[in-house]
């Protein structure tokens, strides 16, 4: 029992369907809703050495 080899151009072939393009990496991401957004709280580092020094001296 031979098996087939398959040709170079249908190797290629095969590769390319799963293939993303270059515009499909690159897509632009939607802009989330506000209410979606975490944003970084600066304050609590602040606080907290705040409550390490408050912490210290006591």
């Amino acid at each position: 029992m031979t098996r087939r080899k398959k040709s170079v151009t249908q190797l290629a072939l095969d590769n390319l369907i799963f293939r993303p393009t270059r515009r499909s990496t690159n897509k632009p991401k939607p802009i989330p809703p506000a209410s979606q957004v975490i944003s970084f709280d600066y304050v609590h580092g602040l606080l907290q050495a705040k409550w390490d020094r408050m912490r210290r001296t006591r």
